[in-house]
């Protein structure tokens, strides 16, 4: 037994050995391992670092020009989300629009103010750019908000001046009312539910990446013999060396992420720091195994590499994240069932933000193993008959 272990101890320090100068002499295989995801991260965490969206501009069509009017152009502009610019036409206010210096027109109707105080029912104009939902979704929510605390204010001074006191005026006003109460991302920040998805995504790329440009190239130079000699022959040993170091160094990716979200950024894991860890560990070999499944299948580096960006490059879109899952057709749920990235990104909603214990995780757990173990064996089966047929070597 001492004996084996001393013999596989030095196959692979010889295996890993290799790899590393590998890498040494390749600067963009090392790049794509260090600096360039890293950049990447703090790039994507830059865009989405204000986390809500401020001062996003809306056209105002003002017909009454009274102070009840002027009262709600104050409200608007300090309104965080809003940023109200007067327009004189109906006509700027849609070129306006459609140039994109604007993403909605609200119009105030002559005499609003002249039928507000004579308890009138009022209608305002508020039309959107339907093109972006995301921007006029929280346009719409400010500015309803804002147009609701008018009225009420006018509704309890007209209230007031028959004779109504204030809280019998408040109740007769909302008889029936709900009291919102946000969960999980109370400030409805938009960087844990899509900076942090963003960034696990731009992981999960660079992760399948690096295992099947290393084993690709291998098959493309025809470096096959060498390559296993330096194991005694033991594709196995030879394989989990060449995946060590990227295994090693997305790991220490992901604790530095979970670092920078959890620590600096202030959205700490809320659920089981255990799963989170496990997950993150089997989504990283999952993608590893993958990248090699991959390339081990085509036998092409650039075949790989074309059916590598087609699996990875979309994936975050078929998460959930940007649009429910429940509504996509069958066939594009199916295909989200089958990529680690979605059932990874439920296990961060639900573990990191959501703060579900263990035994809630348990499910993305074993799926997340049974692509890792599925992957890794589909790649290693096919791995084992190439490194056999050295006619297949030197594709490109």
């Amino acid at each position: 037994m001492a004996a084996a272990a001393s013999r596989f101890h030095s196959l692979w320090s010889a295996s890993l050995a290799r790899e590393w100068a590998r890498l040494r002499a390749d600067r963009w295989d090392l790049a794509m391992l260090g600096w360039i995801p890293l950049v990447l991260y703090l790039l994507t965490w830059w865009i989405f670092s204000a986390g809500i969206a401020r001062e996003l501009p809306l056209a105002v069509r003002d017909l009454d020009y009274s102070s009840q009017s002027r009262g709600l152009l104050r409200m608007l502009d300090q309104s965080p989300g809003l940023q109200p610019l007067p327009v004189a036409s109906d006509a700027d206010a849609l070129a306006a629009l459609r140039a994109g210096r604007v993403f909605g027109i609200l119009s105030i109707p002559q005499h609003m103010g002249e039928r507000l105080s004579r308890g009138e029912h009022v209608t305002l104009g508020w039309a959107y750019n339907a093109q972006y939902p995301s921007h006029t979704g929280a346009m719409t929510r400010d500015v309803r908000a804002v147009v609701a605390t008018l009225s009420a204010g006018a509704e309890l001074q007209g209230r007031a001046k028959r004779g109504s006191a204030g809280v019998q005026a408040m109740q007769q006003l909302e008889p029936v009312a709900t009291r919102p109460m946000g969960l999980f991302n109370e400030s409805g920040s938009i960087v844990p539910s899509l900076a942090l998805p963003a960034v696990w995504s731009l992981l999960h790329i660079f992760v399948a990446l690096a295992a099947l440009t290393a084993v690709g190239r291998e098959l493309r130079n025809a470096t096959v013999p060498e390559w296993l000699a330096t194991a005694d022959g033991r594709l196995g040993v030879a394989l989990l060396a060449k995946l060590a170091i990227p295994l090693g160094v997305f790991l220490l990716q992901a604790v530095l992420v979970t670092l920078a979200f959890g620590a600096l950024l202030g959205w700490p894991i809320l659920g089981s720091a255990f799963a989170m860890a496990l997950g993150t560990l089997l989504f990283i070999l999952a993608y590893l195994a993958l990248g090699v499944c991959v390339v081990a299948w085509s036998g092409s580096l650039r075949s790989a590499l074309s059916a590598c960006a087609f699996i990875t490059a979309p994936a975050f879109a078929f998460s959930g994240q940007g649009f429910p899952m429940r509504a996509m057709p069958v066939a594009a749920r199916a295909w989200a069932e089958a990529l680690p990235l979605t059932h990874f990104l439920g296990l961060v909603n639900n573990t990191w933000l959501g703060g579900a214990p263990l035994r809630y995780s348990t499910s993305a757990l074993a799926v997340l193993a049974l692509f890792t173990v599925g992957f890794g064996a589909a790649a290693y089966l096919r791995l084992r008959t190439r490194v056999r047929q050295p006619g297949s070597w030197g594709r490109t």
